[in-house]
């Protein structure tokens, strides 16, 4: 298995997209990636405004499993102990806590 880091998002997600059908594709790049509406998502598929729900809901299930399938939960939000650090610290001086 390949790290998260080791590929480009982007990369990720088009593999992820490819790899659902295409009504459940088209509708998940109108409505996440291209920001339309229900109501104007449903006229350019010309489907119903619930048909438009419900093939985005399928769309999110079927990314989520084909990704997970990949990729392991810690591959792709590994935990940086610097990070951590690096934002505890700056939360408590903004609390006037050091």
């Amino acid at each position: 298995m390949e790290a998260f880091s080791n590929k480009e998002p982007g990369n990720i997600l088009e593999q992820a997209l490819l790899s659902i059908p295409e009504d459940y594709r088209a509708v998940f790049i109108l409505r996440e990636i291209e920001q339309l509406s229900v109501l104007d998502t449903s006229k350019v598929l010309s489907i119903s405004p619930v048909n438009v729900k419900v093939r985005q809901i399928r769309a999110k299930i079927l990314l989520h499993e084909h990704l997970s399938k990949d990729y392991k939960k810690e591959m792709i939000f590994p935990f940086h102990p610097s990070r951590c650090d690096r934002i505890v610290n700056r939360v408590l001086g903004k609390l006037g806590i050091d």
